[in-house]
C-alpha cells in the first residue's frame, strides 16, 4: 500500500469532514439566529396587541368608571321584552300578588290622569284590563299587605299632591277608600315592614321637597308618625330588605334640576336613619327592586344635563339605560353591563320569582309615555324562595321578597 496516498487520501476526508462540521454549525446558528428573530419578531408584535387592549380596557374602564365612579363588570343576566301595557304611562305602580303583577294608575298620553289597573300573567305573557282606579293619579306608590293593594298619595295634575289612600283587592277586582295620609305628597315611597307600610319622602304641592315618615297599618285603619328622612327629596325608590328599609336618589329642590346620589336605611324598630355607600349617580325616578340574591337593582332614572351613551353632555334631560347592583352585606354598588334596553325613567319594577320587570315609564319629550314591558333575569337565578335572618341579626344566605308583607 502506498502510505503517501493514503495518507493523502485520510487528510482530504477529515478536510470533508471538518468543512461539513462547519456548515452544519453555521447552519444552525442562522436558524437559531432566524429563530431567535422570528421569535423576537412575534414577541414584539404580542407586546403590540398587548399594549392595544390595555389601551383599550384602560379607555372602557375610564369611560365606564369615570363617568359613574364604580366597578362595572359582566355576567350573565339578560333581558327579555315582553308584552306591553295595554295603554302607555308613566308614574304608575306595580305590586306582584300571587304570581301576577298588577299596574295601577299613572299618566299617558291624555289629559285625564291615568285610572287604568291592568293584570300581567308572566305564564302566558299577557295583560287583562281590570277595574278602574277610583281616583286617577300618578306619581303615586303602592304597597301589598296580605294580598291587598294599597295605593297611596301621588297627583293629579302634576302641581298638587293628594292625600287620598285606596285598597284594591285582586280577588274581588274591587276597590275601598281608606283613611287619608297626613301629610299629602306626589313622587313618595312606600315600603312594608311587619305588616305596616311605611310612607317616605315626595313633594308636597309644587314639588317642595318632603322629609315625612309616616306609616299606616291596615289591620286599624290609622297612621302614625315616624322619624323624618335626614334628606328630603322626591322622586325617590324604596325597598325592604330584612326589616330594614333602603331609601336611594331623588331630587332635592322644585326645579327637577338638583338631585341627590344619598342611600340612606331606616330601622323601624328603633325609629333611625343610617346612611349607607352612595349611589353611582345622583339622580331620580329609578326602577328599585330587590331580589333573593340579596341584592337590590336601580334601573333607569333622569337627570338634567347628564351624560347619553357616547360620553357626551346632554343640554336637557338624560334617560338613563343603566342598571346598578348594590350588595347589601358589603354596602358597595357595582355597574352591570347587562344594559336596561329601553332607556327611560319614572318607569315602575317588580319582581316575579327572581325576575324583575321593568314597566312603562317616559321616555323623553312632552308625550313621551311608553307602554314597553322589559324583564331582567339577574345572574345567579335562580335564587331561594327562603328569607332568613342569622342569630346574630346579620344578613343571611338566603333572602326574601321584596317587601315583608305577609
Amino acid at each position: 500500500m502506498d502510505f503517501n496516498l493514503t495518507k493523502a487520501t485520510m487528510f482530504d476526508r477529515m478536510t470533508f469532514a471538518c468543512r461539513n462540521q462547519r456548515q452544519a454549525h453555521l447552519s444552525r446558528q442562522q436558524t437559531l439566529q432566524r429563530y431567535s428573530s422570528s421569535r423576537s419578531q412575534i414577541a414584539n408584535r404580542v407586546v403590540r396587541i398587548v399594549k392595544r387592549l390595555m389601551i383599550h380596557s384602560t379607555l372602557v374602564g375610564l369611560i365606564l368608571c369615570g363617568f359613574f365612579g364604580v366597578p362595572t363588570v359582566t355576567v350573565a343576566g339578560k333581558w327579555e321584552p315582553k308584552a306591553p301595557l295595554l295603554r302607555k304611562r308613566w308614574g304608575l305602580g306595580t305590586e306582584t300578588v300571587n304570581g301576577k303583577i298588577y299596574a295601577i294608575g299613572g299618566q299617558d298620553d291624555l289629559p285625564e290622569a291615568g285610572k287604568k289597573v291592568a293584570e300581567y300573567d308572566p305564564a302566558k305573557d299577557q295583560w287583562t284590563e281590570k277595574k278602574g282606579l277610583p281616583t286617577g293619579r300618578f306619581r303615586l306608590a303602592t304597597g301589598l299587605v296580605r294580598g291587598k293593594i294599597y295605593v297611596f298619595g301621588g297627583t293629579s295634575n302634576n302641581f298638587e299632591a293628594v292625600p287620598t289612600v285606596e285598597e284594591y283587592d285582586p280577588k274581588t277586582d274591587t276597590w275601598a277608600k281608606k283613611a287619608d295620609m297626613p301629610t299629602a305628597r306626589l313622587g313618595l315611597a312606600a315600603a312594608v315592614v311587619g305588616g305596616k307600610i311605611y310612607t317616605i319622602g315626595g313633594a308636597e304641592s309644587f314639588f317642595f321637597p318632603s322629609a315625612a315618615v309616616e306609616v299606616y297599618d291596615p289591620l286599624t285603619d290609622t297612621w302614625e308618625k315616624k322619624a323624618d328622612m335626614p334628606n328630603p327629596r322626591w322622586g325617590i325608590s324604596a325597598v325592604t330588605v330584612a326589616s330594614k328599609i333602603y331609601v336611594s336618589g331623588g331630587a332635592i329642590d322644585i326645579s327637577h334640576q338638583k338631585y341627590t346620589d344619598t342611600m340612606e336605611m331606616y330601622d323601624p324598630k328603633a325609629d333611625t336613619w343610617t346612611e349607607k355607600a352612595d349611589m353611582p349617580i345622583d339622580y331620580f325616578n329609578v326602577g328599585f327592586s330587590f331580589v333573593n340574591s340579596g341584592k337590590i337593582y336601580a334601573i333607569g332614572g333622569q337627570r338634567w344635563d347628564g351624560r347619553d351613551k357616547d360620553g357626551r353632555e346632554n343640554e336637557g334631560w338624560t334617560l338613563y339605560w343603566t342598571v346598578f347592583e348594590y350588595d347589601v352585606e358589603k354596602n358597595r354598588w357595582t355597574r352591570l353591563k347587562d344594559e336596561l334596553p329601553t332607556e327611560r325613567s319614572i318607569l315602575s319594577t317588580t319582581v316575579v320569582d327572581g325576575i324583575i320587570y321593568a314597566i312603562g315609564g317616559w321616555e323623553g319629550g312632552c308625550c313621551g309615555p311608553t307602554a314597553i314591558v322589559e324583564a331582567y333575569t339577574p345572574d345567579g337565578w335562580p335564587f331561594p324562595k327562603q328569607f332568613a335572618v342569622s342569630p346574630q341579626g346579620k344578613l343571611a344566605t338566603k333572602w326574601g321578597a321584596i317587601k315583608q308583607n305577609r
